[in-house]
């Protein structure tokens, strides 16, 4: 039976709930405070009642502490947890909605959160104002960051190598940086970038319903809550937006333009992302074990990241179902063959000063390339040569597009995307679908076609 007891304007209620493995009583305690104006007959029968509803869950074991905030859970319990179980990137992912998320729901219980609370917080984000500021160098900007070497200015900037280059291909950067920038070059950001704030996309909201739906139902799991809100909420919609890819001859356009132009590793690291399809971080994860040069195949493996306080590093793949060996053409391995040989001219040539990273992709001096930096990279290159508007991972989609409108089947197709489901490519490359269905038509239509009725007499005839 459950004992209530009267402090001060609330009510404590206590449940003994057996023993534990050491003998101690297990005890479980909640505060009921009531609302203003209830008659003490009403007050009597309503904590009665919360007492018996409390006892009830407790005997289920799916209550823990009523209490308990959202705050104190997030940092006490869910955070440190977090730390030691997700990538470093998406900790600081689900570190950086904590800015928006803690100040809405950080004070309240976490077993009063409703949906209602949660309608209210996304139609606040749709209101709310990205943190941050996107800012677009201009010409000066461009121009100044040319005035010094890339290690040069980043050293005196208090940037990174890759932002120096984001810089230099009108790439957006931060307001932080563009601050260091001004700061620096002894003038106002306005005089260097162009400021753009934009509202959070619909996207950004459903990952803030997404990252609070985890936190909720690790909650739930930990018998604090009984059941997950987000479970009854309607997640934000989110506006799709076709994937940005090349069609065939924009590709072939692209791809003798960087054969020709472009110097090592970039002309070998574009190929290989249109031919393979494979994501930033694991073409530039690659190591020169993970090439099978008799068989032909490629094993990905890992991926390589880069986060500011910690540089560039390697992890695991996007998902588990990222990890795969997939098979490329002899152009392919007879281009990577090529490479190899260079570098390791490279390699002699350095000497002492070259560092034995075992990556294909490197640095001038052997270490792992920045991510960051291949994107910056390409961004200028693509707008110098005049060549459609593309990013490094519109590649990957380039490369699928081409597969799915030449008839692979979509499980092949996802199996060498790294996709965990063929769903997931079906959904993302739904315009490539579009487009084969549309061909396919052409096929039947070519082989059992619908005659008109004149038609078959004059044929009988």
């Amino acid at each position: 039976m459950a004992q209530i007891s009267k402090r001060g304007d609330s009510y404590t209620i206590r449940c003994y709930c057996g023993i534990d493995m050491d003998g101690k009583k297990i005890v479980k305690n909640m505060t009921w405070k009531p609302e203003i104006g209830m008659t003490p007959k009403q007050i009597e029968k309503e904590v009665n009642k919360q007492a018996v509803l409390f006892e009830e869950m407790c005997s289920k074991g799916i209550i823990l502490d009523l209490n308990m905030t959202f705050g104190k859970y997030v940092n006490d319990i869910w955070l440190p947890r977090m730390q030691n179980s997700i990538k470093p990137t998406t900790f600081k992912r689900y570190t950086g909605m904590m800015k928006r998320i803690l100040p809405a729901f950080g004070h309240m219980k976490i077993s009063q959160i409703q949906p209602f609370h949660l309608y209210t917080f996304y139609d606040n984000l749709r209101e709310e104002k990205r943190e941050d500021t996107k800012c677009i160098p201009n010409d000066e900007a461009k121009r100044l960051s040319k005035s010094q070497t890339t290690a040069e200015l980043s050293k005196k900037i208090g940037v990174s190598k890759s932002t120096i280059d984001c810089v230099r291909a009108g790439k957006t950067v931060s307001i932080e940086t563009a601050k260091k920038y001004a700061e620096f070059f002894e003038t106002d950001v306005t005089s260097l970038f162009e400021l753009i704030e934009d509202t959070l996309s619909s996207r950004t909201i459903l990952h803030h319903h997404r990252v609070l739906s985890t936190i909720l139902q690790e909650a739930v799991f930990d018998e604090i809550i009984a059941n997950n809100p987000c479970k009854r909420t309607r997640a934000p919609r989110v506006e799709r937006k076709e994937a940005n890819y090349l069609d065939d001859v924009q590709a072939e356009q692209l791809l003798e333009c960087v054969i020709e132009k472009a110097e090592h590793p970039f002309d070998v690291i574009i190929p290989l992302i249109l031919h393979t399809g494979m994501r930033r971080g694991e073409v530039c994860g690659l190591n020169w074990e993970d090439i099978d040069f008799e068989n032909c195949t490629i094993n990905i493996c890992r991926s390589l990241l880069y986060l500011a306080d910690k540089g560039v590093f390697e992890n695991d793949t996007k998902t588990y179902s990222s990890r795969r060996v997939i098979k490329v053409g002899e152009d392919v391995i007879d281009m990577l063959a090529d490479f190899r040989r260079w570098q390791n001219g490279k390699a002699n040539e350095l000497g002492e000063q070259w560092i034995d990273s075992g990556k294909i992709f490197t640095a001038w001096n052997g270490k792992p390339i920045n991510p960051g930096t291949l994107s910056a990279w390409f961004y200028e290159f693509v707008r110098a040569n005049d060549l459609p508007h593309i990013s490094i991972h519109g590649l990957r989609h380039t490369c699928a597009s081409i597969m799915i409108s030449s008839g692979v089947p979509i499980t092949t197709t996802a199996k060498r995307l790294g996709h965990s489901t063929s769903a997931t490519t079906s959904k993302i490359y739904a315009h490539a679908f579009a487009s084969a269905d549309a061909a396919t038509a052409q096929v039947i239509q070519s082989i059992l076609p619908i005659r008109k009725k004149s038609e078959l007499r004059v044929k009988q005839a």
